[in-house]
């Protein structure tokens, strides 16, 4: 199928809602390299970003295999896996709006490469997010490495921005979203997007019944 073909099939602003509020919203990986570099020194925390970057791309390849092979043996399991990425995806909203924003500054020592890697490999929000987007937005998307290496590479990237987002600008950003006011609204605006991605998850299903 052509490349074209292929992009056609996915929802594209939705995709990108849907990665934009939760790679951007303040998470795990973001907050503790935030911290890291508040604490070390952003040379000092380099090991620990790269690991999480790397353990990100690892869950991310695996995530798109293992939705391929429930998809491809499991069809009919497609639309429950899709209103379950729904539903997972209102949660994330949920979520969002109802936290806020804490740094730990009592690291005793800096993180390495392999505790920034394995927190990923530990991490079940980043394997239900890989889940979520190859099962539903990605679903049609052919099932090799050709096209699972820079789907991955593409949401990797996307990680890498935020964590330096976070590194580079985290005390700026962390005196912004601690103020009550300000950051009910930036977490109201990821929310939103999350909102507007689930929607679109569902619509689809929804208008066959309208």
């Amino acid at each position: 199928m052509p490349s074209m073909d292929i992009l056609s099939t996915i929802d594209i602003p939705a995709l990108l809602a849907f990665t934009f509020a939760s790679t951007y919203s303040p998470g795990p990986n973001t907050l503790s390299s935030a911290s890291m570099v508040l604490t070390f020194g952003y040379k000092r925390s380099i090991k620990y970003q790269s690991g999480i970057v790397t353990g990100f791309f690892l869950v991310m390849m695996a995530s798109g295999f293992v939705a391929s092979t429930i998809t491809t043996r499991l069809p009919g399991l497609i639309p429950v896996m899709t209103v379950a990425g729904a539903l997972y995806i209102l949660y994330l909203a949920y979520l969002i709006l109802r936290s806020s924003i804490t740094v730990k500054e009592d690291i005793a020592r800096p993180l390495g490469f392999f505790q920034g890697m394995f927190l990923q490999l530990l991490n079940a929000k980043t394997l239900i997010v890989g889940l979520t987007v190859y099962s539903t937005f990605l679903v049609n998307l052919p099932k090799t490495l050709l096209w699972r290496a820079p789907s991955a590479s593409f949401f990797t990237a996307l990680a890498i921005t935020a964590l330096a987002l976070y590194s580079l600008f985290g005390f700026f950003l962390f005196r912004i979203l601690q103020s009550p006011r300000v950051g009910k609204m930036i977490n109201t605006l990821f929310a939103a997007a999350l909102v507007y991605t689930a929607l679109a998850l569902l619509w689809p299903m929804v208008a066959q019944f309208v």
